[in-house]
């Protein structure tokens, strides 16, 4: 199955999301690339990898698996977390907002109080 045939059954937020995430799991390949071996990183993409398999397949657990990335992301790959698309943070919630400015948050709410 296809990257697009994957997305023609996802909700839209969800096919957004799983995007914003394969841009920015390219970027951590590039960046994992650049940097060389290193542990913490191949991890990192194995978790992203399965985060991008769960998405696809609609599995409870792809939130929580994509909170458990995005803060690695920050820990791991800080050149990285400059390219993290704050819709993402939004999406995944959780940990994730508290990467979120109160601004953020409030025009993310208001977005979706108008849905």
């Amino acid at each position: 199955m296809t990257d697009a045939s994957y997305s023609s059954d996802l909700p839209d937020r969800l096919a957004q999301a799983l995007t914003l995430c394969r841009t920015l799991h390219r970027d951590c390949v590039q960046y994992a690339a650049a940097v060389g071996p290193n542990e913490d990183l191949d991890q990192l993409l194995a978790a992203f990898d399965r985060l991008l398999e769960m998405m696809a397949n609609l599995s409870s657990e792809y939130e929580h698996q994509g909170r458990l990335v995005l803060t690695r992301i920050q820990m791991q790959a800080p050149e990285v977390w400059t390219r993290v698309d704050r819709e993402l943070l939004w999406f995944f919630g959780g940990d994730c907002l508290h990467y979120l400015s109160d601004e953020e948050i409030a025009a993310f709410q208001a977005r979706e109080d108008q849905l």
